[in-house]
C-alpha cells in the first residue's frame, strides 16, 4: 500500500512539474474585447513558459470552433502558415478575423481555444491551452457596460449601470447619484479619481458620458488601458436610515486606437 501511495505521490509530482513548464504565457489582444467579425492582433509573452523562453519561431495550433484551412500541420512539424510574428523577446502574435479564418457564422463563434508551440511540439514544447471569449454581435443586457464596446482615451465614453441585472444586494437596493471612475496605464493610475454625476435614463437605469483627455490629465504620450468604475449612492441600515453605500468595482479595457 505503501509502494502504491509513494507511486501516486511521484506521478502528481510529475504532472506538476509538466504544468509548470507550460503556464505562465501572459495572453493579450488588440482591441481587447472583439467579435467574430473584428480583425484581432492576440499577443502572446512566454517569457515567464520555461518550455518557450528563447525559442523561436512560434506557431499557433488551434481546435475552437474548428480546424481552418490550411490546418495546423503535424504536431511535430506545424504548417508554416500558423507560424506568428516575433513582435519582441519571448513575445509572438496572431491577426486574424474569426469568421474568415475558421469559416464560421458570427452564431457559431462564442470561443476561441488554441495554445503557441515549437514547430516541433514533442517534450511538452507549448503553453497551456487558451481560452478567449468573442463578443457577441447582437445587444447583451449587464448590469454593466460600456458605449462603444471599443474605446480609446480620445472616445466619448459612456457608462451605464442597469440596477435590474444587479447580483449583489447593495447595488440592487441603493439609490445611485453619482459614480467614481479612475483610469489606469496597465496597474498604474493616471491623474486622480473623479466622481461625476448620474442621470436616470429609465427605471434602475443610469449612465454617464465622458471624454477620458478631457476629465483626466493624460500625458500625451501615456496609454490609457482601463478604467473603474464604483456607483455611490444611498441605501438603508438596520434601522431605517440612510446610509452612503457604495457598488464593487467594475473595469473596463481601453485600447490604443492611433
Amino acid at each position: 500500500m505503501k509502494k502504491i501511495f509513494s507511486l501516486l505521490l511521484l506521478m502528481l509530482a510529475g504532472w506538476s512539474y509538466v504544468q509548470a513548464q507550460t503556464s505562465g504565457a501572459v495572453v493579450t489582444t488588440v482591441p481587447s474585447s472583439f467579435t467574430a467579425q473584428d480583425q484581432v492582433k492576440i499577443i502572446v509573452d512566454v517569457s515567464n513558459v520555461p518550455n518557450l523562453a528563447g525559442r523561436e519561431p512560434l506557431y499557433v495550433w488551434t481546435w475552437e470552433p474548428s480546424d481552418a484551412a490550411p490546418g495546423n500541420g503535424a504536431w511535430d512539424n506545424s504548417n508554416e502558415a500558423r507560424k506568428m510574428t516575433k513582435e519582441g523577446p519571448n513575445k509572438w502574435s496572431w491577426t486574424m478575423t474569426p469568421t474568415l479564418f475558421y469559416g464560421k457564422t458570427p452564431a457559431e463563434i462564442t470561443q476561441i481555444s488554441f495554445l503557441v508551440k515549437a514547430k516541433d511540439g514533442n517534450g511538452d514544447r507549448k503553453t497551456d491551452d487558451i481560452h478567449l471569449a468573442v463578443a457577441p454581435l447582437v445587444f447583451t443586457p449587464s448590469v454593466f457596460r460600456v458605449f462603444p464596446k471599443i474605446v480609446s482615451k480620445n472616445d466619448v465614453v459612456t457608462f451605464f449601470l442597469d440596477q435590474s441585472l444587479a447580483t449583489d444586494l447593495t447595488t440592487q437596493r441603493m439609490t445611485p447619484q453619482s459614480a467614481k471612475i479612475s483610469v489606469y496605464n496597465g496597474n498604474t493610475q493616471v491623474d486622480v479619481e473623479k466622481t461625476v454625476p448620474l442621470t436616470m435614463q429609465a427605471t434602475k437605469l443610469y449612465s454617464y458620458s465622458f471624454l477620458p483627455t478631457k476629465l483626466f490629465s493624460i500625458p500625451a504620450a501615456t496609454q490609457i488601458t482601463k478604467m473603474r468604475v464604483i456607483f455611490k449612492g444611498k441605501g438603508k441600515d438596520a434601522n431605517g436610515n440612510d446610509v452612503d453605500v457604495e457598488s464593487p468595482p467594475f473595469e473596463y479595457g481601453f485600447d490604443d486606437l492611433k
